[in-house]
C-alpha cells in the first residue's frame, strides 16, 4: 500500500507541476480572443472526440456491474447473494477507499464536462475545466490502484484515459491504453479504446510527416507527444491493433494507414508488405481497391533496373490484369492511369530481356544473345526495342553460337587426360576400384 500511495504522489506532482502550461498550449488563445467550447480538446476534436458524446458514454460504463462498481444504483431489491456480498465489500476498508475516490473522481469529471459546456469562450473555465479534468483522472487512477481485478478497477482506469485524452495528455492516454489491453484484454471498453488509440496513431503520424522525430530528438516538455520515435510509437500502436483484434472494424484501417505512412516515407518495401497483409488478410475491406492500386506503385517504385530480378515487373503486369478483372467499375475510373503503368512495366520488361541479349552478345555467346533478340522482337513489339533487336538478330546470323576457345595454343600444350586406372589389380576377376 505505500508503495502505491509513493507512485500515485509521484504521478500526482509531476502532472499537476504541468498542468497549467497543458492548458494554456492546448487552448492556444491569447488575451481577449473568443475561446469555443471545445477547444480545450485540441488535436482530439479533429478526430471526433465531443462533449456531449463523453458525458453520454460515461454515463453507459458507470453502472455496467453495479456489483462491483462504485455507484450502486439504488431502488432495487437486493437478493440474499447480494446482500452477503455487500457485507464482504463494505467490511474492507482498502475497497471503502476506492469507491470513495472514484466518487470523488465522478465529480470532478462531470463538473469539468459541465464548465467545458457552459464556457462560451471564458478562458478562466476553460482553464478550471482542464484543472478538474486532470484531477479527475488522477483520482481514477487512484481508486484503481485499491481495489485491482474488479470491474471498478477496469472502469477508473478507462476514465481515466478519457480525461487525459480530452486534455491532449496522449502519451498518458497511451500508456493506460496499453495497461487496461493487457489486464483485461477483452474489455467491455475495448472498441473505444482502440478508436482512441488509432486516433493517438494518426496525430502522431501526421506530426511526424510535417516535422520528422529521429531516436535521439527528446520530447520533454509536449505531453500530446512520446519521449522519441513518435513515428514507430504511432505504427506499434497500429501494428498491436491490427494483430490483437483482427474482426474489428478498424483493423484493415490500421494496416491501410500503416500502409499509407511507410508509402509516404518512401519506404516501398514495408508498404508493399502491409499492402499485401491488408488485400489477403481483409478481402471484403472498402481498402481492396486503393491497395491493390498502391501495390502497383510500390512494385514499380521497388524495381531497380535490368541489372537485378524482375520479379516486381511479372508480379505488377498480373496484378494490372486482376485489377479490371476484379475492379471493372473503379479500372475504367481508373482507365489512364492502369494504362499508363502498363505501358511503363512493358517498356521495362524489353528493356530487361535487351540488356541480358546484350550481355550476352558482349560474351560472344551468340547463340543466348539471338535467343533473347528474337524475344524482344517478337514480344515486345510495341517499344522501341523491338526494331533493334530485330536489327541485331540479324547482324549475328552467321556468327557461331558459342565463343571460339580463347589461346587455343596454349590449351594444346597440356596433354588430355588420361583414362582413370584401377587402384589395385585383381588377377581373377580384373581391376577392383
Amino acid at each position: 500500500m505505500k508503495q502505491r500511495l509513493l507512485k500515485t504522489v509521484s504521478l500526482s506532482s509531476s502532472l499537476a507541476g504541468l498542468c497549467t502550461l497543458m492548458v494554456l498550449s492546448s487552448l492556444g488563445c491569447h488575451s481577449g480572443d473568443k475561446v469555443s467550447g471545445d477547444q480545450l480538446l485540441g488535436p482530439g476534436s479533429s478526430y471526433g472526440a465531443n462533449w456531449g458524446g463523453s458525458q453520454d458514454e460515461y454515463e453507459k460504463v458507470r453502472h455496467v456491474k453495479p456489483k462491483l462498481a462504485a455507484s450502486t444504483p439504488t431502488g432495487k431489491r437486493k437478493t440474499a447473494e447480494t446482500r452477503i456480498w455487500d457485507s464482504i465489500v463494505n467490511s474492507d476498508p482498502e475497497i471503502e477507499k476506492a469507491k470513495r475516490f472514484f466518487f470523488q473522481a465522478e465529480n470532478s469529471y462531470n463538473e469539468a464536462v459541465r464548465l467545458r459546456q457552459e464556457a462560451d469562450g471564458s478562458k478562466s473555465q476553460l482553464r478550471q475545466a482542464g484543472e478538474l479534468f486532470m484531477q479527475a483522472g488522477l483520482r481514477y487512477q487512484e481508486a484503481g490502484e485499491y481495489w485491482p481485478d474488479s470491474a471498478l478497477h477496469e472502469d477508473a482506469l478507462f476514465m481515466a484515459s478519457e480525461c487525459y485524452f480530452y486534455i491532449d495528455y496522449y502519451k498518458h492516454a497511451n500508456e493506460i491504453h496499453k495497461a487496461i489491453l493487457k489486464e483485461y484484454p477483452n474489455t467491455r471498453h475495448l472498441d473505444k479504446i482502440q478508436q482512441k488509440r488509432f486516433q493517438i496513431a494518426k496525430y502522431w503520424i501526421e506530426a511526424d510527416s510535417e516535422e520528422e522525430q529521429g531516436f535521439f530528438d527528446l520530447n520533454l516538455f509536449d505531453k500530446s507527444m512520446p519521449f522519441n520515435s513518435r513515428f514507430d510509437e504511432a505504427i506499434a500502436i497500429l501494428d498491436k491493433l491490427r494483430r490483437d483484434d483482427p474482426t474489428s472494424d478498424m483493423a484493415d484501417d490500421a494496416t491501410m494507414l500503416v500502409s499509407e505512412s511507410y508509402f509516404k516515407r518512401e519506404q516501398y518495401g514495408k508498404a508493399l508488405q502491409s499492402l499485401e497483409d491488408l488485400v489477403t488478410i481483409f478481402p471484403e475491406s472498402d481498402h481492396q481497391f486503393i491497395a491493390n492500386f498502391m501495390m502497383l506503385h510500390c512494385r514499380f517504385l521497388l524495381y531497380r533496373g535490368p541489372e537485378y530480378a524482375g520479379d516486381h515487373l511479372d508480379e505488377g503486369e498480373q496484378q494490372i490484369r486482376d485489377i479490371k478483372r476484379q475492379f471493372p467499375v473503379k479500372a475504367e475510373q481508373y482507365a489512364d492511369e492502369l494504362n499508363r503503368l502498363a505501358r511503363q512495366f512493358r517498356y521495362l520488361q524489353a528493356e530487361r530481356q535487351w540488356w541480358v541479349a546484350r550481355f550476352y552478345e558482349g560474351k560472344e555467346e551468340y547463340g543466348a544473345a539471338k535467343f533473347y533478340y528474337r524475344k524482344v522482337a517478337q514480344n515486345f513489339a510495341d517499344t522501341p526495342f523491338a526494331s533493334r533487336a530485330f536489327t541485331r538478330f540479324n547482324d549475328l546470323q552467321d556468327l557461331p553460337d558459342k565463343p571460339e576457345t580463347p589461346v587455343k595454343w596454349l590449351v594444346d600444350l597440356f596433354p588430355e587426360t588420361d583414362k582413370v586406372k584401377p587402384l589395385i589389380a585383381n588377377e581373377m576377376d580384373g581391376p577392383i576400384r
